[in-house]
This record gives C-alpha cells, structure tokens and sequence, in this order.
C-alpha cells in the first residue's frame, strides 16, 4: 500500500521521530511504502530521513511557502501527488493539514488527518480553515481521548469519523549504555531531563525556576534539557539570572536521546498543551517516573507512572522532591512505567495504523 505523508517540515520533535520510526518499521514489515512529502523542504531531522533511505520530496523552499493562503504550494504538492498516486493521503502538522487536503481534493485518494495536541487555533483564518477543510477528511485520527475532544468541538463540521491511536515508540532507538553525565557535563548528584523543542508551550522555564527552589532546598540535584528551538537564550540568560551555571544543561538537539534518559533520575514537562508526549514514553520504557502537568494526555493510559504538577516551580519543585526523597515512590512509578511502556511500540502500532489504512482504502472503494 502507497502512503503519502505530508507534513510541514521535519525539525526536532516528536511527531518527526515518530514517523521516522514508523516509516522504518514499514520498511521491515513491507506493509506500507511510504514517501515524505516535506512542504518546507525544511527540519533538523532531514538527514536523518535521508542517511536512512527514508523517501522525502521537498515541495517548496522554505518557511514562508506554507503559509495557510500559498495556494501555489497546494498546487505544487497536488501535482507531486498526482505522480506518486498514493492509495492514501496521511496528513500531520497545521500545514499539513491544510495544504495536504488542499492538494488532494478531486483525486479520489481518501484522507486522514491526524491530530496530535489539544492546542486550540485562535485566528479566525485557521479556525475557518478546519472546519472547511473537515469535508474534505475522510477519518481524523486522534492520538489520545482528550485531542478526539478537540477535533469534535473545534474541527469536525462534516461529523467524519475519528479514530484514537495511541502514539508509540520504537524500543530499538531505547539500546545503549548511560551518559556519563559527570565526564561530559561535569554534573554531579540527580539528574532531572526534559526532551522537546524549546518553545514556550514546554514551560521549560519553570522547570529552571523550580530547581534553584530544589537546590535552596539542600538537594544536590541538576536539570537537562535535550533539543532545540527558539527559547535557547531566553532559558540561558535565566540560568545565569538563577546562578544555576553548571547546574542547568541545554544540550541541543541530539540524534540519540536514549542515553539521557538511562543518565536520568526523573523526566519533567510541565507543559500548557500536548497531543501524547512520545518522549515521556520513552523515559518510562527506560524506568523513569514523571513529573507532568495535567496536560498530557498520556496520563489517560500512564497515572501511575507519573507525578501531576501544576504550572507553578514550587508545586513542580515539590513532586520532584518528593519523589526524590521516597525511593519506593521512585520504584512503584519506575515499575509501572516500564509496564505501560512495553504495550506502546512501534511493531504493534504499526500493525494497528495499517488495519485503520485498509478501512479506510476498501470504504472508499466500495464508495466509488
């Protein structure tokens, strides 16, 4: 089966390693051939694709040409379409959604949209956008309950059906030892990490803020921060501000993160909105509790793994502390993040994705 997968870019993030992951499994199974339709022609993870043989055809050349009103970007992509003929359009990102269903409108090729976070749009224009475009979805596809809610109340005018998938993780990126936190770092005691993009959604800031209140404390404790994005000097002149120099990392974007995670003692991401969190449950594959805010939606399937905080660095201080003062609440979380863990991978949620793809495909076919 042919897949086209549209997507925005392919920076750092976990919707851009999840795919990566699953086109590598297809690869395996030879359940799908998929190929990468990049609008952006765009991402930190582009060699990545490409050093792997994963497909990608870039549409345009940059960042201003998927805005929601380049219409010649629709138009370019529905002509890269009409050359793979795939049995399938896949759509993620914003524009990819827009753009995606744009180009494929008249083609005859069934559509899912694929939703990932419970951020609400607040531009009317974008607002507008999915409502309009949900007549041309033919099944959105939600990655937790609470995004199915969302795409209901804020997307789906046309009342198609929606499908929630779990995301997963590929426990092959999981093998390898420890950083030696100490040796490239210089940092000593426990370590908190956080991985994702730095932007303000993360509130990675108050993770900062809570640990100076954790090290005021007498706790001998530093934070990670595994990624990239446009907040670097914002945190960065706050560690200095903090005089938390040496004890807060901002280790960029790095290719393999499984080492930070087994380095770790506690993943935190206190954020304003998510869609699942992949990278949270990778750190649970690797025996890690968390400190989450109530917005993740991964806490529908992993509550007694994890820790709910507030956005606030004293209430995230103190689930920190608590579970770093209380190794069996350390363990019990440990023990039952793994669990979880082993019922998200890749192998099986691809075999899934591909029973949702053939519905989708005969449907249409027995539409036509």
């Amino acid at each position: 089966m042919k897949i086209a997968y549209i997507v925005g870019g392919l920076p750092f993030g976990g919707i851009e390693r999840w795919l990566y992951d699953l086109l590598l499994e297809y690869r395996r199974n030879g359940l799908v051939e998929g190929r990468v339709f990049n609008l952006s022609g765009t991402g930190d993870l582009m060699p990545q694709y490409l050093e792997a043989g994963l497909p990608v055809e870039c549409v345009a050349g940059g960042l201003r040409a998927i805005v929601s009103y380049r219409l010649d970007t629709s138009l370019k992509l529905r002509a890269l379409l009409k050359g793979y003929a795939p049995d399938l359009v896949h759509t993620v990102h914003f524009t990819g959604n827009h753009h995606g269903r744009i180009a494929a409108l008249g083609l005859g090729i069934p559509v899912i949209t694929h939703l990932r976070n419970t951020k609400r749009e607040r531009g009317w224009n974008r607002r507008f956008s999915d409502k309009a475009l949900s007549y041309a979805t033919t099944l959105y596809l939600a990655v937790s309950k609470a995004v199915a809610e969302v795409v209901e109340s804020d997307h789906n005018a046309a009342r198609r059906p929606v499908r929630v998938l779990y995301n997963a993780f590929s426990p092959s990126r999981m093998d390898g030892e420890p950083l030696d936190m100490g040796a490239v770092y210089g940092l000593k005691g426990a370590v908190i990490v956080s991985v994702c993009r730095y932007v303000p959604q993360k509130n990675l800031d108050l993770l900062v803020r809570a640990l100076r209140i954790l090290r005021d404390g007498g706790k001998d404790v530093s934070l990670v921060l595994v990624g990239e994005g446009p907040e670097r000097e914002r945190l960065e002149a706050l560690t200095r501000e903090l005089g938390l120099g040496g004890h807060v990392v901002l280790a960029g974007f790095q290719r393999d993160v499984a080492p930070f995670y087994k380095a770790a003692d506690i993943f935190a991401m206190p954020s304003d909105f998510e869609g699942f969190l992949i990278a949270m449950l990778e750190a649970m594959h690797c025996g890690l509790p968390s400190v989450v805010s109530r917005h993740v939606p991964l806490l529908e399937i992993a509550s007694d793994a994890a820790l709910v905080c507030r956005r606030d660095p004293a209430d995230i201080a103190e689930k920190l502390g608590r579970i770093l003062d209380d190794p069996a609440l350390a363990r019990s979380l440990s023990g039952a993040a793994k669990s979880i863990a082993e019922r998200h991978t890749m192998r099986s949620y691809a075999a899934e994705l591909f029973s949702i793809y053939q519905d989708v495909v005969n449907a249409e076919k027995k539409g036509r």
